[in-house]
């Protein structure tokens, strides 16, 4: 059945609406639809400093992650996940964008890998766990991952 298939693709600008609809769905804080809104998603659609990448089954919109990357003096770059969000109990969504998201961090040479409580909803919690995520002893920082180098 090809409905049922999970297909992740970068963000687009057309995307606006379908991302708002998840957010909304999700109990994620919605920002006013307003230009400065629009404009912002725009923008970061379009900056090739982060990953913005979205799940779809179909037409369907299953979840979204979103991260960026920050180079570090001594140490290879750090991915953090800045946000993490699916459709409610759809675990192989969350499962899938992590892993998608972890091989990207791990191409783009990152040795750690972090996300925050706050930006984590739905299935994608349990799954941060199940993938090997740890617990920070940070108050800020919730999860910790440490990418091992990318073969290729």
């Amino acid at each position: 059945m090809p409905d049922s298939e999970l297909h992740i693709r970068r963000a687009r600008r057309t995307d606006f609406t379908n991302v708002m609809q998840l957010l909304a769905t999700s109990g994620m804080p919605v920002p006013l639809p307003e230009r400065a809104t629009l404009h912002r998603f725009r923008n970061i659609v379009n900056d090739l400093g982060g990953d913005f990448y979205l799940a779809f089954r179909g037409e369907q919109l299953d979840g979204l992650v979103y991260a960026t990357y920050r180079r570090r003096l001594t140490m290879g770059p750090l991915a953090r996940i800045e946000q993490l969000v699916v459709r409610a109990g759809d675990e192989a969504s969350a499962t899938a964008l992590l892993a998608f998201i972890l091989e990207r961090a791990r191409k783009r040479g990152c040795s750690e890998l972090h996300a925050t409580r706050s930006v984590i909803r739905g299935a994608a919690e349990e799954t941060l766990l199940a993938a090997g995520l740890t617990a920070a002893t940070d108050g800020l920082l919730a999860y910790a991952y440490e990418l091992r180098e990318a073969t290729t």
